[in-house]
């Protein structure tokens, strides 16, 4: 047996990078890269969230987030509005083209999971679902 197929980060890496790079190609008429695309979905779903939170949250490095931000909103995907009680920091929120992004390639993103996941049968994939949401819960 090989070495790089008992490597669960190895292949758990391959899997995404498949989904990534599939993924990536969609979001190339909008400029944006998937993670970028993570952090629409997050301030979507949790509007007025400070760069701090999501950057928390996502496990995104705060200079790389700040990056991030800068480009949506150049993009105009995002605002950023005074945070009412801490003038030091911006509450975000997403943009009615941001949300027209987020809905246009998130039919796009679950065909691309749906593609790569096709080995497994429903049932399966929820159950990789599940055990993906508990690791990711207790980081």
């Amino acid at each position: 047996m090989n070495k790089w197929n008992q490597s669960y980060g190895f292949l758990l890496g391959k899997a995404l990078q498949q989904m990534e790079n599939k993924f990536s190609e969609g979001l190339l008429p909008f400029n944006i890269n998937s993670r970028q695309y993570g952090v629409l979905l997050f301030i979507e779903e949790n509007p007025y969230s400070s760069q701090k939170d999501i950057s928390e949250n996502l496990q995104i490095d705060r200079t790389t987030m700040v990056s991030h931000i800068d480009h949506l909103e150049t993009l105009g995907l995002v605002e950023r509005t005074k945070n009412p009680n801490d003038r030091r920091s911006y509450s975000l929120l997403i943009t009615e083209k941001g949300k027209e992004v987020l809905n246009s390639r998130w039919e796009f993103l679950t065909h691309i999971e749906s593609e790569v996941l096709a080995p497994l049968d429903r049932q399966e994939r929820q159950l990789l679902k599940s055990f993906l949401i508990r690791i990711w819960n207790s980081l």
